[in-house]
């Protein structure tokens, strides 16, 4: 089943969304299947065609409405940057962050090292490498990867762990 945010159905133009509310009876078994259709929402969607969705049968609307929004996502990030930074005086070597996958909307904790440069000993812990801070905020917007970064849980150093 697919699954998509409230915001992202809502975005959808008004045409293409709606709720069931038409009775079917030319249908066989209308009225076996009523019940899971007759005010469901719904939304066209090309996939190999151009097909009709019903919630509950093919897609799921998850609630984002508490969810923090890309630029707090990055406020974040460069705040406890910031906080790391003027602590310990160096740059951090990776940051602990949640990630939000974009095909199941669930969310896990990762670390992301903030350089290419290669720790052999801590490859294993890293989830995603990125060559800086801004490319570390731009993982908050959906772009190409197929997780968004959610939220920030601090910065870190690779001696720490040794």
């Amino acid at each position: 089943m697919r699954k998509i945010t409230l915001s992202e159905y809502n975005s959808i133009p008004k045409d293409y969304r709606g709720i069931w509310t038409v009775e079917r009876w030319d249908l066989p078994n209308w009225e076996k299947i009523r019940t899971k259709h007759m005010g469901k929402r719904t939304m066209m969607m090309y996939d190999k065609g151009t097909c009709l969705l019903v919630e509950g049968l093919s897609f799921e609307i998850v609630d984002d409405s508490s969810w923090k929004k890309p630029d707090e996502v990055k406020k974040e990030i460069g705040a406890r940057y910031l906080n790391f930074y003027t602590e310990q005086g160096r740059e951090p070597h990776y940051a602990d962050c949640i990630i939000r996958w974009s095909d199941t909307l669930e969310t896990v904790e990762v670390r992301i090292a903030l350089s290419v440069d290669s720790y052999a000993e801590k490859d294993d812990e890293i989830f995603f490498y990125c060559n800086s801070l801004k490319d570390l905020k731009s993982l908050a917007d959906k772009g190409m990867e197929d997780f968004t970064i959610a939220g920030c849980l601090g910065f870190g150093i690779y001696e720490d762990l040794l």
